[in-house]
């Protein structure tokens, strides 16, 4: 699945989140580790924005 975040330099990127390994918070934004080496991004979408356009829902 492909979504569009923006970087902290506030160019638009698109990732495929088929290649994702982790995402974390970072600061008021989010860290996204893939799969190829040394490909990370960090991006101003918080965990909940992520998450949401991924399809996951809250708990509760």
């Amino acid at each position: 699945m492909w979504i569009e975040l923006t970087d902290v330099n506030g160019e638009r990127i698109t990732i495929n989140f088929d290649h994702v390994v982790s995402y974390n918070a970072y600061g008021t934004g989010a860290h996204i580790v893939t799969t190829a080496p040394d490909l990370t991004f960090f991006v101003k979408e918080d965990i909940d924005t992520i998450q949401q356009r991924i399809g996951i829902k809250p708990v509760g």
